[in-house]
């Protein structure tokens, strides 16, 4: 990491090809939200969790706000509540707290009744109370619940937070610190 008096360099990403797609070299600083556009589809997933194997061994204070998965027989018979969910989480009791703030979200709500948006935005607050450098992505998101998330990202960044946001879309390129654009040079 590489420090002056303006900010912390948290990751330098040179120009890399993999799987068929350019992503262009970056640096991302504290309080910087980088988004990296990738085009929807088959590949997407696969990209965003190659990118997300060489951020965090670059720097490990970067972790992926992980998607919540209730699809085991265990989870059918003994329900995840809100409340188990956020049982282990990190030291950061302002994110976990901020997570009840929504009026809809209740202790003893189970997480397999919560919609896309929903799940996200917890899984995210969660991810929150451990580190303050957070990857992610929008799959499973609708539209309004991809701009709540957002401004949570911008609230994040005004506390040195940064982000790297993987999407499909282009609607917060005007707003974002970078916008980074894929290349597909596939067939």
């Amino acid at each position: 990491m590489f420090t002056n008096n303006k900010f912390t360099m948290l990751l330098n990403f040179p120009e890399q090809i993999i799987d068929d797609f350019i992503i262009p070299a970056f640096t991302i600083n504290e309080g910087e939200i980088i988004i990296i556009e990738i085009l929807g589809g088959a590949k997407f997933r696969d990209l965003t969790l190659k990118l997300n194997s060489i951020f965090t061994n670059q720097n490990s204070s970067f972790k992926y706000v992980e998607h919540i998965q209730t699809d085991s027989l265990l989870s059918f018979i003994f329900p995840l509540t809100v409340e188990k969910y956020l049982k282990n989480s990190g030291s950061n009791i302002f994110y976990r707290n901020k997570i009840y703030e929504l009026n809809w979200m209740k202790p003893k709500i189970k997480v397999n009744t919560l919609a896309g948006s929903p799940r996200r935005i917890l899984s995210l607050y969660k991810t929150l109370t451990f580190t303050k450098n957070i990857i992610i992505d929008l799959v499973g998101v609708d539209p309004i619940g991809g701009v709540e998330i957002y401004q949570i990202l911008k609230s994040n960044k005004n506390k040195n937070g940064a982000t790297i946001l993987f999407d499909s879309c282009n609607e917060f390129e005007n707003d974002c610190s970078k916008f980074i654009r894929t290349k597909y040079i596939g067939e």
